[in-house]
């Protein structure tokens, strides 16, 4: 039977309370960005991968060799154990629940204690000048000094996903959507997601890198606007005096 399934390749333990952050290709590539940015940040190893029920297509080379869609790291701070499941790609859609299962399966094995969720929200949504909204299951006793996510508008994806299978199974977890353009791929919203869950642990992640990259990507579009609107006016130009 083809399902997603966990495959430990290391043995996992942690010595004090574990958490663990996912996100996916959503809008913006917040979550998967935000994720692999906290994965090679703190260092993290690789201990397992969520085996996918399909052949697969793509790898890449990293330090511990070839990439799989959806890693398993793991890494020991002075006062929290952090797990990051790296989503390089989606979850097939047709295979969803066996990827719930085995998703899971990991928060268990580990003895994960809360799971935070990362994606992006439609800056269309933006009422006011806040940085980002959030959610959470019910099991959380988390409160955030930010908006909380809009009623009635609905959130889509394997993140949708996630939270209802949480919710379900009781695990406490908590989401957190930083504003962006949907069609982006937004380095800055990555950035803020990690300073708002790094501060709610208590823990170090330098985002400067990320910053750097966003700022160098908009002075590029406003470069290439620039560029646009000059050839623009040139064209006007020169129909005028044709």
């Amino acid at each position: 039977m083809k399902r997603y399934k966990v495959n430990m390749v290391k043995p996992a333990s942690l010595k004090t309370v574990s958490v663990l952050i996912t996100g996916f290709h959503g809008y913006g590539a917040v979550g998967y960005l935000a994720t692999r940015y906290t994965v090679s940040k703190l260092s993290m190893e690789l201990v397992g991968f969520i085996e996918t029920p399909m052949v697969v297509d793509f790898t890449s080379i990293e330090d511990y060799g070839f990439s799989k869609p959806h890693e398993i790291f793991m890494k020991q701070l002075d006062n929290i154990g952090v797990v990051a499941l790296l989503n390089r790609v989606n979850p097939d859609r047709r295979f969803m629940v066996s990827y719930i299962k085995a998703f899971v399966n990991v928060v268990k094995m580990l003895n994960v204690e809360e799971v935070f969720l990362i994606g992006g929200l439609d800056v269309r949504f933006r009422e006011n000048k806040e940085e980002f909204r959030w959610l959470k299951t019910k099991w959380s006793k988390r409160s955030l000094d930010a908006p909380y996510f809009m009623k009635g508008a609905y959130i889509v994806g394997p993140l949708a996903s996630l939270l209802l299978a949480l919710e379900e199974h009781g695990i406490p977890a908590l989401a957190i959507f930083p504003y962006t353009e949907p069609e982006s791929i937004d380095h800055r919203a990555a950035a803020s997601a990690i300073r708002v869950v790094s501060s709610i642990l208590n823990i170090y992640i330098d985002i400067s890198e990320l910053v750097s990259y966003a700022e160098k990507i908009e002075e590029m579009e406003k470069l290439i606007q620039s560029m646009q609107l000059q050839q623009s006016a040139e064209k006007k130009e020169s129909v005028m005096h044709t």
